[in-house]
């Protein structure tokens, strides 16, 4: 066997032992194992019961254990990036790919921990790990993605996720529309949410959030998306089309797979 296929195999061995091996959803240090239904008011929970419910339900989420997609962003009508996507929820980590002229750059991130990985690819499947402020900056662009597009988007279930902190805000109104306002936070612990509240505006009539908005209040920062083009993969019902409020861009979804984590997605590429 030549030595390039050898090295492969036994990353690709290395990588799915480590996934087999997990007998649980890798959380945040400190997580509880379960979503604390009792520390929030009893009119959150019902609506999130609702909102899961009419998005596919708890037990398909427990099932989803990665979620990958591809993904384009829209401005002004005109497509700025393509590329793909993924959440390997099992395990903690992210995937983001974003193709170019030139090949594909590709970043990958622990979420609860430090490991982190970016190279370029080229047309020809070259690839070339990046190091130093590349890599940082690779990084740090798809951490921001799973905060928000990410986060827009898988909204019904992150509502009852463990360690999440649901609360009830009232009802806002849009002429003869009626919403409920659930707002929700994480704790330090969890990085990749932390410092963040969210806010799920849901249709008192359909139980289908169709906005969340995004603060950050150490900053003042805040953003709004709106969901539509609900679509189902595994059972579950996700927004394929998220519109930031702001500025009026697109993120748009398709082939949405849920599934086991691929773990050829997350392991360093032999040079």
């Amino acid at each position: 066997m030549k030595l390039r296929s050898l090295l492969i195999l036994v990353l690709a061995l290395g990588a799915a032992a480590c996934g087999s091996s997990r007998t649980a959803y890798q959380r945040f240090p400190g997580a509880p194992p379960t979503f604390e239904r009792a520390a929030a008011p009893p009119q959150a929970v019902a609506v999130a019961d609702k909102v899961l419910a009419a998005a596919g339900g708890m037990d398909n989420w427990n099932k989803a254990k990665q979620i990958r997609w591809a993904q384009e962003k829209v401005a002004n009508g005109q497509v700025t990036d393509k590329g793909e996507a993924a959440w390997d929820r099992w395990n903690g980590r992210i995937y983001g790919r974003v193709d170019t002229a030139e090949g594909a750059d590709v970043a990958v991130v622990e979420l609860y921990g430090d490991y982190v990985l970016a190279f370029v690819e080229a047309k020809n499947g070259q690839k070339e790990t990046l190091d130093g402020r590349e890599k940082a900056v690779a990084a740090e662009k798809l951490r921001l993605n799973f905060q928000l597009d990410v986060a827009a988007m898988t909204m019904p279930f992150l509502l009852e996720e463990p360690g999440a902190k649901l609360e009830y805000s009232g009802e806002r109104k849009d002429g003869e529309k009626a919403y409920h306002d659930l707002r929700l936070s994480f704790p330090d612990a969890d990085r990749p949410h932390a410092g963040l509240i969210y806010h799920a505006l849901v249709d008192e009539t359909t139980n289908m959030i169709t906005r969340v908005e995004v603060e950050k209040p150490a900053t003042g920062d805040r953003v709004g998306f709106e969901l539509s083009d609900w679509t189902d993969a595994g059972g579950l019902k996700f927004p394929a089309t998220r519109k930031n409020l702001g500025s009026g861009d697109l993120a748009k979804s398709t082939n949405i797979r849920v599934g086991d984590p691929d773990d050829t997605l997350y392991t360093a590429p032999v040079q």
